[in-house]
């Protein structure tokens, strides 16, 4: 669920977003989500994902790798 709605919004240029953003567009647990946005970065290969930066939450680039 999580790793379609990445391929779907990444794009050439980078994305930037927050778990939050994405539990709420897929009605799911903000938790849940931060955790699973984590043990999946180093398992995705049609996008980069990696963390960008912190504050109350994480933000996430997301971006498509080239074909």
């Amino acid at each position: 669920m999580v790793r379609t709605y990445l391929l779907e919004i990444a794009e050439t240029e980078p994305t930037y977003i927050r778990a939050h953003e994405i539990a709420r567009d897929l009605d799911a647990s903000p938790k849940a989500v931060a955790q699973y946005l984590s043990q999946l970065q180093d398992d995705l290969v049609d996008v980069s994902l990696e963390q960008w930066a912190r504050s109350k939450s994480t933000t996430w680039r997301i971006e498509a790798n080239e074909p």
